[in-house]
């Protein structure tokens, strides 16, 4: 042992502290530069956009140089700190990197935790690209271990060491406070593309910004006036309805990727070819149903968000600011699965992707799901169709698991089920692109092919849709299904569909505008034998919809719960359905009245009740067990 310290002492290199600085000072930079290649974005746009505004350069390398300063005086080892740090940021950049590809989602604070799902997606890297991931992280490691041993700077005296990480900590708060924790900064800079799609805001604004900002921007706070004593007395003094078995509809809950009714244009001409949502508006017809819009909380992402809201009947947008909600839960939350199983209900959730995106392994049981049935159930290449298994068998799996459940249990049944076959991006998604549609406004081949590659997921989508309600319409058994889309699609040309086709879609628009960016159509839709049981009609009238049949994501669930019949299974809830009569749409400082005027302040009416609403939502969320 002693002649390897000896060794190790004869070959360690003592860099003068002139040096030392200079290395890290190219480190620094090198590793900035490095972090921006490895950006999904364009290397060379990001360069023109950091030229145009250097502060963007400035605040994606700063939090570089403090780490590697930092660790160079705890250590003394400028080398060391350099080869450290450079693990790091490279290591989070590729981890943005592929979490963009496969999610269009960008690496956020809040992924750190979800350790199995980290290491769900380096699992099913394939082989190559998992050996490279492995060979690149074991020679940082390398790196790392040899920097440390075989290299030094000068000795430096401790008081003075201790003294300058004093200043470095003492100066970062301020710095963090000023300028990565502020808002007015951050949106000052411009995005290339749409404004409210994350990955454009990290790929324009930088990785490494972009996260410390979110870092400080997804910190959760009590709300204004918080006090839990009021919802501890609430949920205690409360006595739920009891419901009999047979009094109690089946209910089928499905979430479609990226479904919209984009194809609703007066450009597009779908006289020709097939109406992407021909079944849609047949059922959005029939006498037993009700269709309109719900505002979600996310453009172009954040799926989970919506299923949180719906779920829950708590508002994304008033809990996290920036994240994903089901980054927070972190054991039982009072949901509406868990609410159904409470009168009786069996409840199961199915989503043809991985189990572990977005931690849905862990939050579907916190939330009352008994079963989840995910991708390793939809095994065989046949099953894929645009990269990702196709609406055809999420919907046999849907008909297959009811069917199951009819023959061994007389319970109501609960399935809510996420698609995927639509999940973008959308250039060249398909290997043989069908023609959807004319259009009066030339196209190019490029925009033609993102469009006919999304409206054949939309149409795909549709007529899974319109196949399980031909099927529900056959059976005896009273079923309500509920159908929805998560998000608008985010394609990589930005809001230019929206402005060359002439939407009412505008980031820089009237209010109602602005709402549309977040604006997804919905179904509830009974059969025969469900309509007859809840007496659709008359619950429908009651539900006392705005005049647009417009509402907010969260209250889509309860609203459900009210046409299927089920009343007074939580307190919140029927809070709720009081709101949304007064205030349809609620999104962050977005308002819509039951009149369909809108505004950018909450009207005094109902200040106190949307207050109650955050208060309450956060309780249910962080504090109640």
């Amino acid at each position: 042992m002693q002649k390897i310290f000896d060794f190790i002492k004869s070959k360690r290199i003592t860099i003068s502290i002139p040096a030392s600085v200079a290395i890290m000072a190219f480190a620094c930079i090198t590793i900035s530069l490095a972090v921006t290649y490895i950006d999904p974005g364009s290397f060379k746009r990001s360069l023109v956009l950091m030229k145009d505004a250097p502060l963007l350069f400035i605040l994606n390398t700063a939090p570089i140089a403090v780490l590697i300063i930092l660790l160079f005086l705890l250590f003394n080892n400028a080398v060391f700190s350099c080869a450290f740090s450079g693990a790091l940021f490279l290591i989070a950049a590729v981890a943005n990197r592929e979490k963009i590809i496969l999610r269009q989602d960008p690496f956020i604070p809040g992924d750190i935790s979800l350790f199995n799902e980290a290491f769900g997606i380096v699992k099913n890297f394939p082989a190559k690209q998992f050996l490279t991931y492995v060979l690149i992280i074991a020679f940082f490691i390398l790196a790392i271990v040899l920097t440390f041993i075989f290299f030094e700077t000068k000795k430096i005296k401790p008081v003075i060491r201790v003294s300058c990480i004093a200043a470095v900590v003492l100066l970062s708060f301020p710095l963090n406070t000023c300028l990565y924790a502020n808002e007015a900064l951050y949106n000052r800079f411009s995005v290339d593309g749409n404004i409210y799609f994350d990955v454009n805001q990290f790929t324009s604004k930088g990785f490494v910004y972009s996260f410390i900002y979110k870092f400080n921007s997804m910190k959760i706070e009590k709300p204004e006036g918080y006090n839990s004593h009021y919802f501890i007395e609430a949920e205690n003094s409360f006595s739920p309805n009891e419901y009999k078995k047979e009094q109690l509809p089946h209910i089928i809950m499905i979430m479609g990727e990226a479904f919209s009714d984009l194809s609703e244009n007066e450009h597009f001409d779908f006289s020709a070819y097939t109406d992407p949502l021909e079944n849609f508006k047949r059922l959005s017809k029939s006498e037993n149903a009700v269709s309109g819009h719900i505002a979600v909380p996310n453009f172009g992402g954040g799926t989970s968000n919506t299923e949180f809201d719906v779920l829950t009947g708590y508002s994304t947008r008033y809990l996290v600011k920036d994240g994903i909600a089901y980054s927070y839960i972190r054991g039982p939350i009072d949901a509406i699965p868990q609410r159904l199983k409470n009168i009786g209900y069996n409840t199961l959730a199915i989503h043809p992707g991985f189990s572990w995106f977005y931690n849905r392994s862990n939050v579907y049981p916190y939330m009352g799901f008994e079963d989840f049935i995910h991708l390793s159930s939809f095994q065989g290449e046949e099953k894929y169709h645009g990269g990702y298994i196709a609406d055809k068998y999420a919907i046999d799996s849907i008909i297959d698991n009811f069917e199951k459940h009819k023959k061994n249990s007389e319970n109501p049944f609960f399935e809510f089920c996420v698609t995927i076959q639509n999940h973008g991006p959308y250039d060249d998604k398909y290997n043989e692109v069908e023609k959807m549609f004319d259009c009066d406004i030339p196209l190019t081949s490029t925009q033609e092919n993102l469009l006919n590659s999304y409206f054949m997921g939309i149409r795909d989508n549709d007529y899974e849709i319109g196949r399980l309600a031909d099927y529900l319409s056959e059976i005896d058994e009273p079923v309500v299904l509920v159908f929805f889309g998560d998000h608008l699609p985010g394609f990589s040309n930005g809001m230019e569909f929206f402005d060359l086709l002439n939407y009412n879609i505008s980031p820089n628009g009237t209010i109602e505008q602005q709402l549309n960016i977040y604006s997804t159509p919905f179904l509830i839709w009974e059969n025969d034998a469900a309509a007859s049981l809840t007496n659709f009609n008359n619950r429908l009238k009651n539900l006392a919809l705005p005049k647009n049949n417009h509402i907010s994501a969260f209250y889509l669930g309860t609203a459900l719960l009210d046409l299927a019949g089920i009343e007074n299974i939580s307190p919140f809830y029927n809070f709720e359905d009081g709101l949304r009569k007064e205030l349809p749409i609620a999104r962050d400082d977005s308002f819509m009245l039951p009149d369909r005027t809108y505004s950018n302040s909450v009207p005094d009416t109902v200040s106190d009740e949307l207050n109650l609403l955050k208060q309450w939502s956060y309780y249910k969320v962080f504090e109640s067990k």
